[in-house]
């Protein structure tokens, strides 16, 4: 009966070293599967992450443009109000200064 405990031991002992290696391989092949899986999201997630920054970005740009159309419009229109101020007062001014130096300087 010695022998059949030893031998049974024996068994035991490759059977558990067995399963610690298959156990162990199993583990090895879940992290490989999980590694691929998460550079797979990852790569969908970059891809993503790209596609909305460009969306953005187009988005922005338009805006942007429209702003400074907006702007110069309206540039545009002040310009030409202050030179169609300028135009209006510049005999006025004129004669202005000139009533303005004859007062100061006519008189001497």
């Amino acid at each position: 009966m010695n022998r059949e405990a030893i031998n049974y031991v024996k068994d035991a002992e490759a059977r558990a070293s067995q399963l610690r290696k298959d156990a162990d391989n199993e583990i090895k092949q879940i992290e490989k599967e999980t590694a691929q899986e998460v550079e797979s999201i990852r790569t969908a997630l970059e891809a993503e992450l790209s596609e909305y920054k460009s969306e953005q970005e187009q988005i922005y740009s338009s805006k942007l443009e429209k702003d400074k159309a907006e702007m110069d419009e309206s540039a545009s229109r002040e310009a030409e109000r202050f030179e169609q101020a300028y135009q209006e007062n510049k005999n006025a001014l004129a004669n202005r200064i000139a009533e303005e130096v004859v007062r100061r300087y006519g008189n001497r």
